[in-house]
């Protein structure tokens, strides 16, 4: 109607979840609505690749992650699922909001060289910046303004197999 094209990209990072028979059934979901893509995973084009997993394989999101980590605005974080579970339970019987607590966000970082250097398993965390308040006009509420980090924290970019959240890559 308005002369644009439809790109389809597949979110497929959440590799629990994210099977090819899923991909196969919202594609045929699209079509039977009659939402036929102009590119994606089905059609080609030149905008590809057309799932996120593709994409991370080209490298994309890592050299991202890098450059935020060369700039300060990402860090390494060497928790282990075992001690976020630990965190996260603690936060929830205090009756507080489980979020990460930036064990690893001003470590020192000979410590974090020597972990990398030892091949440790870690995740890329976004740094939020402390203070920041973030503020929408909502239609119903009028002004609506959040603390981010008391709010979201600094929340994960690469998992550590090396795979992009969703929040990252779309």
């Amino acid at each position: 109607q308005n002369g644009g094209q439809f790109l389809l990209r597949v979110e497929d990072t959440d590799t629990a979840r994210s099977t090819r028979e899923s991909e196969d059934e919202v594609l045929a979901d699209l079509a039977w609505l009659g939402l036929v893509h102009d590119e994606g995973p089905t059609a080609g084009g030149p905008h590809g690749p057309y799932r996120q997993s593709e994409r991370m394989q080209g490298g994309l999101y890592q050299e991202l992650a890098q450059k935020l980590l060369d700039s300060g605005a990402a860090y390494r974080c060497f928790c282990t699922p075992e001690e976020l579970d630990a965190k996260r339970a603690a936060a929830e019987a205090a009756g507080e909001n489980p979020q990460y607590d930036g064990t690893w966000r001003d470590a020192d970082p000979a410590e974090v060289q020597r972990r990398l250097d030892a091949g440790e398993p870690y995740t890329v965390r976004f740094r939020v910046p402390d203070g920041k308040v973030v503020g929408i006009e909502d239609a119903v509420r009028g002004r609506v303004e959040w603390d981010v980090q008391a709010t979201v924290g600094d929340f994960i970019l690469l998992r550590s197999g090396g795979m992009p959240v969703y929040n990252f890559c779309v």
